[in-house]
């Protein structure tokens, strides 16, 4: 919600929709906001990882990622595969029609692996990284 009132400040005629479970607590709603947006109903998408995965819209030249490392402070030895993951997904979002994307990652540690590496589209110096850091700790897939 603060992300939305904020957005809607810098943007004042901008068609804004938020999807997250607050504002769309049915499949049907989540289907019909994001057909809205599709058909370019609506100019901004604000929206939690239930956006992230599994939809395409061409024309999304811009996608921000805000609040990116939060997941990195979870007591979880995933938490940077799954921050990873996330960005990878978020930032394959943007640049999928004619157009090319861009992406802004807004993060309290830019230098965290989990961040820096994917900005920089290296996934092999970050799948070496997590798979060096998960054999020294006995983390799987080296243990069970």
């Amino acid at each position: 919600e603060r992300a939305e009132q904020e957005i809607a400040k810098l943007f004042p005629t901008a068609r804004l929709c938020r999807l997250d479970r607050d504002s769309a607590t049915q499949a049907e709603e989540v289907t019909a906001l994001l057909a809205s947006f599709a058909r370019g109903e609506k100019d901004i998408l604000i929206g939690t990882q239930m956006v992230a995965k599994g939809h395409d819209f061409p024309g999304v030249t811009l996608v921000g990622v805000l609040l990116a490392d939060t997941a990195l402070n979870l007591p979880d030895f995933r938490a940077a595969e799954r921050t990873f993951q996330l960005l990878t997904q978020v930032a394959g979002r943007a640049g999928r029609g004619r157009e090319p994307g861009r992406v802004i990652v807004q993060s309290f540690n830019p230098e965290a692996p989990a961040v820096a590496l994917v900005v920089g589209h290296d996934f092999r110096s970050f799948a070496a990284r997590e798979l060096n850091l998960r054999r020294s700790f006995g983390y799987p897939p080296f243990s069970r």
